[in-house]
């Protein structure tokens, strides 16, 4: 385990979910990234059959395909996916 993530762990993470996002689904533009991550979240849910509207479901389905996605990143991509439901 990293010393970043340790540090996330213990003091918990303070990052911007977007930038998280990005460095997990990376492209040259930021906004590109959200996009993609909201696509392959999409994808995830309905491969899962798991109603976007259920963020605490969502948010667990997520986090389980994808381990780097910490709880805000994964949070923020399920709100805003309930949010298009």
């Amino acid at each position: 385990m990293d010393i970043a993530r340790l540090s996330r762990l213990v003091f918990g993470d303070r990052r911007d979910p977007r930038k998280a996002i990005a460095e997990i689904f990376p492209d040259l533009d930021s906004c590109a990234s959200e996009a993609r991550a909201l696509a392959w979240a999409g994808t995830r849910l309905r491969s899962a059959d798991v109603d976007p509207i259920d963020e605490v479901r969502s948010i667990a389905v997520l986090r389980e395909a994808e381990p780097r996605l910490g709880l805000k990143a994964a949070r923020y991509l399920a709100h805003h996916l309930a949010l298009r439901a």
